[in-house]
């Protein structure tokens, strides 16, 4: 048995009650919290990752300065929750779970409240001086268009190597129906 497995044995806190349990600091990486209850408990500090919030209730919980990446937090109650300076954090982990106003988070989370209940949310990724995102990742950014970010003549090599592509694939058909006509 790996290491990892077996430590990972000993973390099911599935629909246990941990309402204000202090686990500030802990290495709970692959830790199962499926449906447990988890209100206005300490997880600051915390190595979450891979940890699965699934259905748990983290209503008014710390979670400052913790890590949560791959960290599963679909239909998880954040509401109130203490969400800042996490890393790893995706908008999408946020939107798979049910917030509120008062929850805060990393500032690398936008969220627009619509109304009470509607939200949007975006990620917030760090640009260099050539326009490109921090590390090659690309995000779904609907605030601009891909379109006008690149200059003219980008747009004209890319019209170029589309031509190019098109004359290829149409010379590869030409040469296997030559092949084709050939075998008969």
């Amino acid at each position: 048995m790996t290491k990892d497995k077996a430590s990972s044995e000993n973390l099911k806190f599935s629909k246990k009650d941990l309402s204000k349990a202090d686990m500030k600091g802990k290495n709970l990486r692959f830790a199962d919290f499926k449906g447990a209850t988890l209100v206005e408990a300490n997880l600051s500090e915390a190595n979450l990752t891979e940890a699965d919030f699934r259905e748990a209730d983290l209503q008014g919980a710390d979670l400052s300065n913790a890590n949560m990446q791959g960290a599963f937090l679909r239909d998880a109650n954040l509401r109130g929750a203490n969400l800042s300076f996490v890393t790893n954090l995706s908008a999408v982990d946020v939107e798979s779970a049910y917030i509120d106003k008062e929850t805060k988070f990393p500032t690398y989370i936008q969220i627009r409240w619509k109304t009470d209940r509607e939200y949007t949310c975006k990620e917030i990724v760090k640009r260099d001086v050539s326009g490109r995102r921090e590390k090659e990742r690309r995000f779904k950014d609907k605030a601009r268009l891909w379109g006008n970010r690149r200059k003219s003549t980008d747009r004209r090599t890319e019209e170029d190597r589309r031509a190019a592509a098109k004359k290829l694939k149409e010379k590869k058909a030409k040469a296997k129906k030559e092949k084709e006509s050939k075998k008969k």
